[in-house]
């Protein structure tokens, strides 16, 4: 514990006394820490500005959140989003093949809760066979792989893996599609279990990551002839038949390295790939789409770069390699300061990364607290830069006029930011410390109160993966990530926006809570940008919600 912890100083108001008061209780339920929000604006009102007279308390209980809730102890796994959010799959079912609950993102038709699957849902040539491994895996401990329809038009399918889960005192099958991730320590094993050559082993790779045999041979200059012919070669090899059974093969095996407990999801995640410049900085980062299409530079949001499979299919269908750095202080990319100048400072390190990855000009997207870093480097760098696309920005707030264009919640985070930047360090510290509690769902809805569409969009079961993983990565080597976005996001870093012109598009959703397009339109006109465009059927998170619209613009941003 700080050696200046102490009593409530006697020049401060009573209305803050009360506040500092409940920030110490705070630290036994990090949740309650919500209400505290609007206490602190009716002290500030109260004051006339609290100023810095409260800032030795907020960051002595912050320093005490550090010690109760280390965050490299705590589990994210379980962190929910909504307190319903109780079944984390694409697809749950009872024995009797009744739909429990649905991810209409994968199943968008056909498929719906409380009716019986449909049959059209299996292999017509495997259907009882399928459902009679559906009910032995209800059963019995193991998971098992199997092909399912997402939609009666669909001809290929998608392999997916059945568990059996506790759900109303009985146990239910809970079936997740298989999101293929290459791991190099896996592929090891793998290489090592099947005696593969290195050649098979890049083949494999290749096809993992959604390349096809035809751009295998491409990149290592043979005829598609002697690229089939090496995957027949292969498949002889391992005893399958098909490119799809290599795959689920291949998922199978990595499933099998560390089999997961009843109902868990692996929610731990490992990063690939890591550069070090010359200087010994890391920029650890994560990459999607299609690995051999026009490059595009990610700045993240708050809760860091990884993508849905909707997202990144989207992307590949576009043609686009997205290469997403994870920012400074995420993970294992290392950050020089803090605050205002961590953009700035970033866009440098940018150039170096892009050489070694042989890159002269991309196109660079961002969303959200990613924009910043997106106009840094575009402020910097332009000689790098085809485009720069924001979508679904953060954009700055100039002037106290320009609050009104808020929800109240957001209004309200805003504001502390400015006025009380060290309860919202302490706030953000709460924050953390309620992922690995269970009780984060109460921030979520507290901030997206009034916000339906954001609200959908962060309980839906991928997404909520992705918070998972990322926090698994990210908070177990610190904080100082988020409190990086923190500073930036509701900083006034208009300054960064001067100039950009036509270098600079704004797609918005229609219904974005963060940015309404009133105030994006405003935005524009303040900084001498395009005017934005507005994409319909979507809120402030964008990309999740309309990937496809989002990479077209994308796409046709390269010159």
């Amino acid at each position: 514990m700080s050696d200046h912890q102490g009593e409530p100083n006697q020049d401060v108001s009573e209305a803050l006394q009360a506040v500092v008061a409940k920030a110490y209780a705070a630290v036994a339920e990090p949740q309650s820490f919500v209400p505290l929000l609007n206490d602190l604006i009716e002290a500030d009102a109260q004051m006339g500005g609290i100023g810095e007279a409260a800032d030795m308390h907020f960051a002595n209980a912050e320093a005490i959140f550090d010690k109760v809730y280390p965050l490299d102890e705590a589990d994210y796994s379980s962190m929910l989003t909504h307190l319903e959010t109780s079944l984390e799959c694409d697809l749950a079912i009872d024995s009797q093949f009744r739909v429990i609950t649905v991810n209409d993102r994968v199943f968008e038709t056909g498929v719906e809760a409380e009716s019986f699957a449909p049959e059209w849902l299996f292999d017509p040539a495997r259907v009882k066979v399928e459902q009679a491994r559906l009910r032995k895996a209800a059963v019995g401990d193991d998971r098992i792989f199997l092909r399912l329809f997402t939609d009666p038009e669909d001809d290929a399918g998608r392999w997916f893996s059945a568990y059996r889960v506790p759900y109303s005192g009985v146990h239910i099958i809970a079936l997740q599609a298989v999101r293929l991730r290459w791991d190099e320590k896996s592929a090891e094993a793998f290489q090592r279990a099947f005696a593969l050559t290195e050649t098979e082993v890049a083949l494999t790779k290749h096809l993992v990551r959604g390349g096809s045999t035809r751009e295998f041979a491409e990149l290592r200059g043979r005829s598609v002839g002697t690229a089939r012919n090496q995957l027949k070669a292969l498949q002889r090899k391992l005893a399958i038949n098909s490119k799809e059974q290599l795959l689920l093969l291949y998922a199978g095996f990595i499933h099998s390295l560390d089999p997961p407990h009843e109902g868990d999801l692996e929610f731990e995640h490992e990063c690939n790939f890591l550069y070090a410049d010359p200087q010994g900085r890391m920029i650890a980062w994560e990459e999607h789409g299609d690995p051999q299409g026009k490059p595009v530079l990610y700045f993240h949001a708050l809760e860091g770069p990884l993508f849905t499979p909707q997202v990144s299919e989207a992307a590949r269908a576009a043609g686009l390699r997205i290469i997403a750095p994870w920012r400074p202080f995420y993970g294992e990319t290392t950050g020089e300061k803090q605050g205002p100048q961590s953009p700035l400072l970033f866009a440098d390190r940018l150039t170096a990364f892009l050489d070694h990855l042989g890159i002269d000009k991309c196109v660079a997207l961002g969303t959200q607290a990613g924009t910043p870093f997106l106009a840094a480097f575009a402020q910097k760098h332009p000689e790098r830069l085809h485009q720069a696309v924001a979508a679904g920005p953060f954009l700055p707030i100039v002037q106290s006029d320009d609050y009104r264009f808020l929800t109240t919640r957001q209004r309200t985070h805003f504001k502390i930011s400015r006025v009380a930047p060290a309860f919202a360090r302490v706030y953000m510290r709460a924050m953390l410390a309620s992922m690995g509690t269970g009780e984060f769902y109460k921030f979520v809805e507290d901030y997206y109160d009034s916000c339906s569409r954001e609200s959908a969009t962060v309980q839906r079961p991928e997404v909520v993966r992705n918070f998972r993983k990322a926090a698994n990565y990210v908070l177990p080597r610190g904080k100082m990530g988020p409190g990086d976005t923190m500073l930036n996001w509701s900083a006034q870093w208009g300054g960064l926006l001067e100039g950009l012109g036509d270098r600079l598009t704004l797609l918005l959703g229609e219904e974005d809570a963060n940015t309404p397009t009133e105030f994006a339109q405003l935005s524009a006109r303040r900084f001498g940008l395009s005017d934005p465009v507005v994409i319909e059927d979507a809120g402030s998170f964008l990309i999740e919600d309309q990937p496809d619209a989002v990479f077209k613009v994308v796409r046709g941003a390269f010159c």
